[in-house]
């Protein structure tokens, strides 16, 4: 029997090929985190790295889309979308960047990807991670 917390991590993992999924449970698992929280750890990297803060920007942004957007917080919705109308891109492809962004910095798409554990970025993570549990306190 499945659980509602199961369901929603397999239904975001859907949304990656395999390999990535693979990539990712490996990071998590590295990191001792649950999938769903390393992925919106890693997208929170990639926007705060490309200097946006969603909280910071009154502006008007349309209302979330469905599919993977919905497994984000508002607050990262925004910071998706904010990437997106700056760049030009779909939300969706914002979201594959930053997971890109996550599993080999000098990638630009799944397809490129390099999906092996690297020890830096494990640690840029654990950083981000702590950092913003000090923020949060």
């Amino acid at each position: 029997m499945q659980t509602a917390d199961s369901t929603t991590k397999a239904m975001l993992l859907n949304y990656f090929p395999e390999r990535i999924q693979i990539a990712l449970s490996h990071y998590a698992a590295e990191l001792n985190l649950p999938l769903e929280t390393l992925v919106k750890l890693g997208i929170g990297y990639f926007l705060e790295s490309a200097d946006i803060d969603a909280g910071a920007n009154d502006q008007a942004f349309p209302e979330p889309r469905q599919g993977i957007l919905a497994h984000f917080p508002k607050a990262m919705q925004k910071g998706i979308e904010q990437y997106a109308m700056e760049y030009e891109f779909p939300p969706e492809a914002v979201v594959e960047l930053a997971v890109t962004f996550l599993l080999d910095p000098d990638a630009s798409s799944f397809e490129d990807c390099q999906v092996g554990v690297q020890k830096e970025q494990v640690h840029l993570l654990q950083q981000y991670r702590q950092d913003h549990q000090a923020e949060a306190a």
